[in-house]
Formats: C-alpha cells, sequence, structure tokens
C-alpha cells in the first residue's frame, strides 16, 4: 500500500499544504492565508488541512520562518509574531501523529538536494525570497545548520551598515532591502508579482524598480560569493517564480556590483527546481526521515 505524508510550508503571507505518495508524487495540494501572531490559530488551520485531505496521511512535516532551536523545537519568527512557539509540540498533541518541524529554507533545499538543484553537489548557498528572506547551506554534501540549528540565517546578516530597522532587533538586514515585502515598498504596491508582470511586459518604471531591487539582491549575493565560494547559488521562494528575467536582470546587476566576479557568479546562480512546492516536498522528505 502507498504511504501518505503531508508537508507544510508556513509563509508570512501564506501556507502551503501538500501530500506527497511514496516519497515522491505530489497528489494533493491546497493553501490559505497565514495565522499571524497566534500559534494556536496556526495550529487549527494546519490541523484543518490535514482533517479535510482526502489522503490517509501517516505523519507531516512543517517548515517554518524564523529559528527553531533544538532539541526543545521553539520556534522565534518575527515575520509570524512568534516567540519561542512550541509548534512542534503543539501539533503533536493537535494531530495525534509524528510531527517534524525545521526552518522553510532548510526544508526546502531538503527538496532540492533529494531530487532538484542541489543534487549531487558538494557546496550550496540556497537562497528564499519571500515575505522575508531565508537561506540554508549545503558544506561538504550535508545540510549545515550551525550551533543548535541557527545557521544559515542569510536574510539577516547585515548589508548595510547602521540601514533599516528589522524586526529581529538589528539594523541593515538583508532581508530588509532583498525580500518580496522590499520590492513591493520600492515598486509602492501590494504584491511583488505586479511588479515583476509589469517589468516583463516592459513598463519602465517597473522595470527601473526591478533593476534597483536586484542591486540589493546582487549585494547580498557578492557577499555570501566571497565567504563561500559554493559551486551553486540556488535562488527559491515566490520571487523565483519571475524565471529567467530574474536571472537575465540579477546578473546585470552583479556586473554594477562586483565586475571583477559578476559572470562567475552568474554561471552559477540558478533557480531552484520545485519553485514554490519545494517547501513542501523538502518538509515531507524531511519528516519521512525523522518524524
Amino acid at each position: 500500500m502507498p504511504s501518505y505524508i503531508a508537508g507544510v510550508d508556513i509563509g508570512g503571507t501564506s501556507v502551503k499544504f501538500g501530500v506527497l505518495e511514496d516519497g515522491h508524487n505530489l497528489v494533493y495540494k491546497t493553501s490559505a492565508p497565514s495565522v499571524l501572531n497566534d500559534p494556536d490559530g496556526m495550529v487549527e488551520l494546519i490541523a484543518g488541512m490535514v482533517e479535510n485531505c482526502p489522503f490517509p496521511i501517516e505523519r507531516i512535516g512543517v517548515g517554518t520562518p524564523g529559528w527553531v532551536v533544538l532539541p526543545q523545537n521553539l520556534v522565534t519568527a518575527t515575520n509570524l509574531g512568534w516567540q519561542n512557539a512550541p509548534l512542534c509540540a503543539m501539533l503533536n498533541r493537535r494531530l495525534k501523529m509524528p510531527v517534524w518541524v525545521d526552518n522553510d529554507a532548510q526544508t526546502q533545499m531538503a527538496a532540492e538536494w533529494w531530487d532538484g538543484a542541489c543534487r549531487g553537489l558538494n557546496s550550496v548557498v540556497y537562497i528564499t525570497f519571500g515575505t522575508g528572506v531565508g537561506g540554508a547551506l549545503l558544506i561538504n554534501g550535508k545540510p549545515w545548520r550551525g550551533h543548535r540549528n541557527n545557521g544559515g540565517e542569510i536574510g539577516h546578516f547585515i548589508t548595510h551598515a547602521d540601514g533599516l530597522p528589522c524586526g529581529c532587533g538589528l539594523k541593515g538586514c538583508y532581508e530588509m532591502y532583498a525580500s518580496a515585502r522590499a520590492l513591493c515598498q520600492m515598486g509602492h504596491r501590494d504584491n511583488a508579482r505586479e511588479i515583476i508582470d509589469a517589468a516583463r511586459a516592459g513598463d519602465p518604471e517597473m522595470m527601473g524598480v526591478f533593476r534597483q531591487y536586484l542591486h540589493e539582491v546582487a549585494i547580498g549575493i557578492a557577499g555570501l560569493f566571497m565567504l563561500f565560494r559554493p559551486e551553486a547559488f540556488v535562488l527559491g521562494g515566490g520571487i523565483s517564480a519571475s524565471g529567467d528575467i530574474l536571472l537575465h536582470t540579477l546578473a546585470e546587476a552583479l556586473k554594477e556590483v562586483c565586475p571583477h566576479y559578476a559572470d562567475e557568479i552568474a554561471a552559477i546562480t540558478c533557480l531552484a527546481v520545485h519553485r514554490n512546492d519545494a517547501g513542501i516536498r523538502g518538509a515531507a522528505a524531511l519528516a519521512a526521515m525523522h518524524a
């Protein structure tokens, strides 16, 4: 009989839910708006998705923004308004099934490592551009998690000294300049897709905004290149759905930011294969291995 494992990808805007059959086939997918500032409400939202699912789920994996501190699995996520939320224990009590909770960028990279853009590579910097900016690192062929599972917080390395205040308490974090939220602020729009679609259609104002945004993205990538010299940069999250216009415009921005290395960086930069499904797939894969 086939096995069914659920994967949940929590974002600052929406919660994506899917079911993998036998670890690979995505047979069901749905989504709902995120519940903010209320971990109990988020647990009920996820429980409702599980209970309304037409497949008999055996276990569940969850990717969440922010810090997932081991061994207690306490989640602190400024984009969700959570502080030390025991999400794993709460879901386990509510659903009465094995649960695995991890940082969302770790779950997304897990999907790409399993059968996507990171497969077979030894050193990768994975960056997810969504409501915030997340990151995960592959070093010597293995995910590098740092002390207490908190490594790879790319969204909160500082790219602008004494810059914009971030919800994490620092100033000048990469997330404040390179997230989808930052793009919306630059373009005075409510939805990043509107800006990208307009830029793709040739709107000169929105193309200018998109170039300005990718200049900020390039600043972070250039710094990470000098620090890690990876085999690949893999870009995921909602912004990655913009496709070729993202890669082409980023390559131009890199020539402004770091002309000596621009071509080398552009050559090793690619989009996540699983795009917006990576979080679902990776969370389910990690649950299969650990929960």
